[in-house]
């Protein structure tokens, strides 16, 4: 297959026949999931989970920042994955905006995120699409197992992470993974898509504003992966991005802040302090004081947040 040949005609790509087990292509998908890349060399372990998934009526829609380094991997695939969309934006997108543009692209009615270094266990899109249909929910999400490997590979530490769905306790804290869950298009179109404010925590904001003009599911099921390769179970990749990672979560309790009354605002003081103190490295001194039970630093942070907007330079995705 010229996959690479193919692909630059449009960007749709649905692989014949004769170098498939399964029926030609798909002409209306039931679900696309869409991935994010920059090249990662772990690439390849998340389309192999999708390779070998149980129900079959599905899409891949790749967003390539890659620079075109990952058509021989994509190549390799074209006899195992039966539909894919490669779209190349011009340069690296932020997160929300690949999001974005991959959703766009994306045939089905219903939509899956897969991070391109997180794996789906085999059933995985045979509960998200069935637990959509079944609970007629237009959010649903499964519990993930959280695991934390070396650079090498090795497997450092994984644990079952499945919380049930709480409004007042997601606007706290994220709690659920976008490589456990999948939603309608609908949705997406009724909250204006991805927030391309925030550099990362696109996913959190993204569900608060969702789950306020529709209704989400707790699946009581762990079925996906989400892995970090620190080598260091308390330390995520977010703790590489951490100018980012203290802007964006005073930019969601700003956005946000209307739904913090009452109890939840006293929660809230809480909950951003306990963002703040686990941070690598916590800040000390004058901005880890406290006016009015808000550490100083969110108002640093939050200043930070509506500079980079207003400057319009969002940063391309790491």
């Amino acid at each position: 297959i010229d996959y690479r040949r193919r692909v630059q005609a449009g960007h749709r790509v649905e692989f014949a026949a004769s170098a498939m087990p399964q029926p030609f292509g798909i002409s209306s998908p039931t679900i696309s999931v869409v991935v994010r890349t920059l090249g990662s060399a772990r690439l390849g372990d998340a389309l192999e989970s999708l390779a070998v998934q149980t129900r079959q009526d599905f899409e891949v829609v790749v967003v390539d920042m890659s620079n075109g380094h990952i058509e021989g991997l994509l190549d390799r695939f074209g006899s195992r994955l039966r539909s894919v969309q490669r779209i190349t934006p011009a340069g690296r997108r932020t997160r929300p905006a690949a999001l974005n543009a991959g959703v766009r692209a994306a045939r089905a009615p219903l939509l899956a995120v897969l991070d391109d270094d997180n794996l789906y266990d085999p059933g995985h899109l045979e509960t998200l699409v069935g637990g959509l249909e079944t609970s007629g929910a237009d959010y649903v999400y499964t519990g993930v197992r959280h695991a934390t490997y070396e650079p090498s590979g090795r497997l450092i530490e994984k644990r079952d992470v499945s919380v049930p769905w709480s409004f007042e306790r997601v606007i706290l804290g994220n709690f659920v993974y976008a490589t456990g869950s999948a939603y309608r298009r609908s949705l997406w179109e009724a909250v204006s898509g991805y927030d391309e404010r925030f550099e990362v925590f696109e996913d959190w904001d993204f569900i608060i504003r969702a789950s306020q003009r529709g209704r989400i599911e707790h699946l009581e099921v762990v079925s996906g992966e989400s892995r970090n390769f620190t080598g260091l179970p308390t330390i995520s990749h977010f703790d590489r991005e951490i100018g980012a990672v203290r802007r964006c979560l005073a930019g969601v309790y700003w956005t946000h802040r209307h739904l913090y009354r009452g109890r939840l605002r006293d929660e809230l003081k809480a909950a951003s302090a306990e963002h703040c103190r686990r941070r690598f490295q916590a800040r000390t001194g004058l901005l880890a004081k406290t006016i009015g039970g808000f550490r100083l630093e969110l108002g640093l942070d939050l200043g930070g947040w509506w500079a980079m907007n207003a400057a319009g330079r969002p940063r391309a995705a790491a």
